[in-house]
């Protein structure tokens, strides 16, 4: 390594490190997925929401394309597990019922997916019908960014309009 290579173990040591700790959070900024901080998220139309959340359209509602790739993810991780592959629902609601626990609408289900229920009751969002299942879903935002989040949903409201 070339830290070792310095004449001045100490201060090099330190250099070695400090360099090491500057490029883990360059490499963990560039690895967040998604938009953060003040950006608004994929699909906001600039007005405000129920609960002072910005009011949000899904841009790949009816892609097929979208509604492919949302598949693959729900398949891919644990959406199948807690959901149900047919998504009738499991150890947690069926997504294809018309009891929708925080409501249906663009905005709510993206930010449910994105920051999951705690955050989401935080933010005044309350807890409505149920069908007799659930806990708190965690949010998804650190595996998926805002165009997948969209994909997701586009895939489950085509599942639900279908009546599966």
């Amino acid at each position: 390594m070339a830290c070792r290579r310095w004449p001045e173990p100490r201060t090099g040591w330190r250099r070695c490190l400090r360099g090491a700790g500057a490029a883990a959070l360059v490499l963990l900024a560039a690895c967040t997925p998604g938009q953060r901080g003040s950006d608004p998220p994929l699909g906001a139309t600039g007005a405000l929401a129920a609960h002072g959340l910005p009011e949000l359209r899904n841009p790949l509602a009816h892609d097929p394309a979208a509604i492919a790739a949302g598949a693959k993810l729900y398949a891919q991780h644990a959406c199948v597990t807690c959901h149900g592959r047919q998504l009738t629902g499991a150890m947690c609601p069926s997504l294809v019922n018309d009891a929708w626990v925080y409501g249906a609408d663009d905005t709510t289900l993206f930010f449910l997916l994105r920051d999951g229920s705690v955050r989401l009751r935080a933010r005044g969002v309350p807890r409505g019908g149920h069908d007799g299942q659930g806990g708190d879903m965690p949010g998804f935002g650190h595996l998926f960014d805002d165009a997948e989040l969209w994909q997701l949903l586009s895939y489950i409201r085509s599942r639900h309009a279908a009546g599966d």
